[in-house]
C-alpha cells in the first residue's frame, strides 16, 4: 500500500515539474538504448545511450531536429573522417579535422538558426568521435552508427512524452489561462473601483499585471519557436499555428491595456490618495466588467453603457483628472472591441 502511495506521488510530481519529467524519460530513453544495444550484436550500446540523451528534449520537434543532425553528421562527419585517417592516421590533428567538419557540416546544411548552430555542431562532433572510436575500423565504426540510430529513436519516443499534448495545443491552454487570469484581475479593479482603494490594492493590481503581461511574452516566445520548428513535427499544422497566432495577438493586446489600466489607477491613488475614497472612479467599474466579460469569452456581447462612460468622465473635476479618465475608458473599450473583432473573423 506504502509502495502504490509513493508511486502514485512520484507521478503527481512528474506530471507538474517538466524538469523531473524530463530527467526521468531521458534516462529511460537511455537505458532502454542501452538494452537494445546490448541485445543486438550489430549495434553498439554505448553510442546508444549516449545519443538518447543527447538528442532527447522537453519537446518533439525539438528532438527530431536534433536526431536528424545526429544522423546526417554522423553520415557525413564519418565520411571526412575516414578519408583524413586514410591519409594521416587517427591523432589529435584527426580530431580537430573532426570538430571543424562537423561546424562546417551545420552551416552548410542551414538546418538550424545561427544563435543554435554552434551547440548543435558540438553535438554532432562528439556524436562523430564516438563513431569513429580511436584506431578502430570500419566495422566497428558501423556498429557505433548504428547505436547512433537505436539512441535517436529512443530520443524521439522518450521526447514525445516529455510535454503532454501538442505543442499548439498545450500554447493554446497556456494562452487562455493567462486571459482566465487577467479576466479575473479586471473583474476585481470593477469591484475595488467602488470601494475605498488603498495604495496596497493598487499595488497589488499592477504587480499582478505585470506578472501576466511578462507570462505573455514568455509564451510568445514558445509562439516563435513552434513557428520556427513546425516542419520538424507532423502534429503542427499551419491552419492551427495561425489561430494560435491570432490567439497570441489578442492576449497580447488584453495584457498591455489591463497593465496600462493598473498601472494608471495605481499612480493615480499613489499621487492623490484621496481619490481612492472619494469614489471619482466607481462610474468605470460597468466599463471595467464590461471588458473582462470579453477577455473570459470574446463572443461575450456585453457593453458599458454610454451613461455610465459620460458620468465618469463628468466627475473629473480638472482636465488632468479628466484626461486619465479617459484613457482609462479607451483602455477597456479596446478591450471591448476585440470581442467585435473575434465576431468578425468568425463570420468570415
Amino acid at each position: 500500500m506504502g509502495t502504490e502511495s509513493a508511486g502514485h506521488r512520484l507521478g503527481q510530481v512528474m506530471l507538474h515539474s517538466p524538469y523531473l519529467r524530463l530527467a526521468v524519460l531521458t534516462a529511460a530513453g537511455a537505458t532502454v538504448a542501452y538494452m537494445i544495444g546490448s541485445a543486438l550484436a550489430i549495434v553498439d550500446p554505448v553510442p546508444a545511450a549516449i545519443t538518447a540523451v543527447v538528442a532527447t528534449r522537453a519537446t518533439f520537434h525539438h528532438a527530431a531536429k536534433e536526431a536528424l543532425f545526429q544522423v546526417i553528421g554522423v553520415v557525413a562527419g564519418s565520411a571526412v573522417a575516414f578519408a583524413a585517417i586514410s591519409i594521416i592516421g587517427f591523432g589529435p590533428a584527426t580530431i580537430a579535422i573532426l570538430v571543424l567538419a562537423s561546424f562546417g557540416i551545420i552551416r552548410l546544411l542551414q538546418v538550424t538558426d545561427p544563435r543554435s548552430a554552434p551547440y548543435a555542431a558540438m553535438a554532432v562532433a562528439i556524436t562523430v568521435i564516438l563513431v569513429i572510436g580511436v584506431q578502430m575500423g570500419p566495422e566497428g565504426a558501423l556498429e557505433r552508427f548504428l547505436g547512433v540510430m537505436v539512441g535517436g529513436a529512443c530520443a524521439l519516443i522518450a521526447s514525445y512524452f516529455t510535454s503532454r499534448g501538442k505543442p499548439v495545443g498545450r500554447t493554446e491552454v497556456e494562452l487562455s489561462t493567462i486571459q482566465n487570469e487577467l479576466a479575473e484581475l479586471l473583474n476585481d479593479v470593477a469591484q475595488g473601483v467602488q470601494m475605498t482603494l488603498t495604495i496596497d490594492i493598487t499595488r497589488g493590481w499592477f504587480d499582478k499585471a505585470v506578472h501576466l503581461r511578462d507570462e505573455t511574452m514568455r509564451v510568445a516566445v514558445d509562439v516563435e519557436d513552434v513557428r520556427d520548428h513546425r516542419r520538424w513535427s507532423p502534429a503542427i499544422h499551419e491552419f492551427d499555428l495561425r489561430e494560435l497566432e491570432r490567439q497570441l495577438r489578442a492576449t497580447q493586446v488584453m495584457a498591455a491595456r489591463v497593465l496600462s489600466i493598473t498601472s494608471d489607477i495605481n499612480h493615480l491613488i499613489t499621487e492623490r490618495p484621496t481619490a481612492g475614497k472619494s469614489h471619482e472612479l466607481s462610474p468605470l467599474a460597468r466599463v471595467f466588467a464590461a471588458a473582462a466579460a470579453t477577455i473570459a469569452d470574446p463572443t461575450n456581447e456585453t457593453a458599458a453603457s454610454e451613461t455610465s462612460v459620460h458620468q465618469a468622465l463628468q466627475a473629473a473635476d480638472d482636465t488632468a483628472a479628466m484626461v486619465m479618465l479617459g484613457g482609462l475608458v479607451g483602455h477597456a473599450q479596446r478591450i471591448t472591441r476585440l470581442g467585435e473583432d473575434h465576431e468578425d473573423d468568425t463570420r468570415t
